[in-house]
């Protein structure tokens, strides 16, 4: 069958099982492991036309309140949490509207955005352990969240539910200077920014930014920001373009790297980087994985030569 992706790309699987109840898990039993690919709304993975194995979804899509936290299935769009959130008193995660994918999906790379991390709000993840084939229950402290990267990565549990403790008092993140700037450039007073006030805020700016996958197929950044060691850095290298960190360390844009190599970059007319920002290559059509991955390759090797500085891709690439 085929597979919808936001890259675009034509993608077949073998087979395709879809997981709505608790007794679907039923049917995993009879799937050898390593012939398992999970898979949510497919935004942050770049695939190869031809899919050897069985593509498992989840779609749990109960939103539920208990005492002490909210309870989330791994179908639900992270859209519709947001919403939920909103209209519900629950704070926090405000600054991670307009990110595309499933409620499950985020806790595999620890989607973060503006400053926030949603593996702030994450109480325990609900899973089912393909190594012991057993429901199981992992703790925040658990899943060894880093960031873009946490123990989901290792591809040995399918998330079936996600529960989180979100703040009962309105307190805006701020911190990153996008955000900020965007406040000040429209008028808005961060004294009476309301949390519809600051995801409407946000939504613009991710807009302004990232094109509509719907309208121009991508997967959003298609590379990490990398982590350097402040020591090794010239003070003026990428000023403006850098953030430091806690831990000795400097967050580089990656995509002010990527435009500093742009002209020498060798791009097939089925794809190119996206005018508004760099970090994003779109797929103008017919774009093949093959020459997807040749440009991200491209980028890498030459950002490396130049800078001696490793990125890391930041969608899944599944070439089998």
């Amino acid at each position: 069958m085929l597979i919808p992706n936001s890259f675009g790309l034509t993608v077949k699987a073998k087979n395709f099982l879809s997981i709505d109840t608790s007794d679907d898990l039923s049917e995993l039993h009879s799937i050898k492991e390593n012939s398992i690919l999970i898979l949510g709304a497919c935004t942050n993975v770049i695939l190869n036309k031809d899919i050897d194995k069985t593509i498992v979804q989840v779609n749990f899509k109960d939103i539920k309140m208990y005492e002490d936290y909210l309870s989330v299935g791994g179908g639900v769009d992270w859209a519709d949490l947001i919403e939920y959130c909103l209209n519900n008193n629950l704070y926090g995660i405000e600054n991670l509207t307009h990110i595309p994918g499933s409620v499950g999906a985020a806790p595999v790379q620890n989607i973060g955005a503006y400053g926030v991390e949603v593996s702030s709000f994450i109480h325990s993840v609900e899973c089912f352990n393909l190594l012991t084939q057993q429901q199981e229950t992992i703790k925040r402290k658990e899943c060894k969240f880093e960031y873009r990267n946490s123990i989901f990565k290792s591809k040995n549990y399918i998330i079936l539910k996600v529960n989180f403790i979100f703040h009962k008092r309105f307190v805006p993140n701020l911190s990153y200077p996008a955000l900020a700037n965007y406040l000040i450039d429209n008028s808005i007073d961060k004294n009476s920014l309301t949390p519809q006030m600051l995801s409407n805020s946000v939504r613009n700016i991710r807009n302004s930014k990232l094109p509509d996958p719907r309208l121009e197929p991508n997967v959003g950044s298609i590379f990490k920001n990398p982590m350097v060691r402040s020591q090794d850095l010239d003070n003026e290298f990428l000023a403006g373009h850098r953030w430091d960190q806690v831990d000795g360390y400097t967050k580089l844009s990656s995509a002010r790297l990527i435009e500093l190599i742009e002209p020498e970059l060798n791009i097939p007319d089925t794809l190119r980087l996206y005018e508004n920002h760099s970090l994003v290559l779109i797929n103008n059509g017919e774009a093949s994985f093959d020459e997807v991955i040749s440009v991200l390759n491209q980028i890498k090797s030459k950002i490396f030569k130049k800078f001696k500085i490793k990125l890391e891709i930041e969608p899944e690439i599944i070439s089998s």
